[in-house]
């Protein structure tokens, strides 16, 4: 059995593993920005400069701003940009508050499930459908909400532990 200063260091270096997988998101988006941003001024160079258009990059455009749209929403879940109203919620009591808080989570976590089963209905139906310009196959682009569903569960699964484990907090200062 583990002492508890083996035990906190198991906890310690859990934690630095989750830190570290869930910044890939965060790098993968990065990476598919830089690719589409690349993808349109190409074209803009082209079309403009050359005088001739490339018939792909509207397609590769596309394609980015979907996967940037949904790893976004799971990265905008795990740095808590989603929209709340604190300046509302903080005057309730601390119980209350802390339900409000657990039912929050519960229905955003419900949330990336739905996307999770539709994504993956979006991309069954799709499987067989390609794309006109790059003829890639829509499901690798319908798979994205997949994705974004796995991401959104897990980061708000994360916070409602959290939330659990603190407990209901104290109410804040009146500004």
């Amino acid at each position: 059995m583990p002492t508890s200063t083996g035990l906190e260091k198991v906890q310690n270096n859990s934690g630095k593993l989750f830190k570290l997988i869930s910044q890939i998101p965060e790098q993968i988006l990065l990476v598919i920005l830089v690719l589409t941003l690349l993808d349109m001024l190409l074209s803009v160079f082209s079309r403009y400069i050359i005088g001739k258009a490339i018939y792909w990059a509207e397609e590769v455009g596309t394609f980015g701003l979907v996967w940037m749209t949904m790893i976004g929403a799971g990265v905008a879940i795990k740095r808590r940009v989603h929209f709340s109203m604190p300046t509302f919620i903080g005057r309730f009591p601390p119980k209350l508050r802390y339900a409000v808080d657990l039912i929050n989570h519960s229905l955003i976590a419900g949330f990336g499930v739905l996307m999770i089963f539709t994504g993956y209905n979006m991309t069954r139906e799709s499987a067989n459908m390609y794309s006109p310009a790059l003829e890639v196959n829509l499901g690798i682009i319908n798979s994205a909400a997949i994705a974004c569903g796995v991401l959104i569960f897990f980061y708000e699964a994360g916070q409602a532990l959290e939330t659990i484990r603190r407990g209901a907090a104290p109410s804040p200062e009146a500004h």
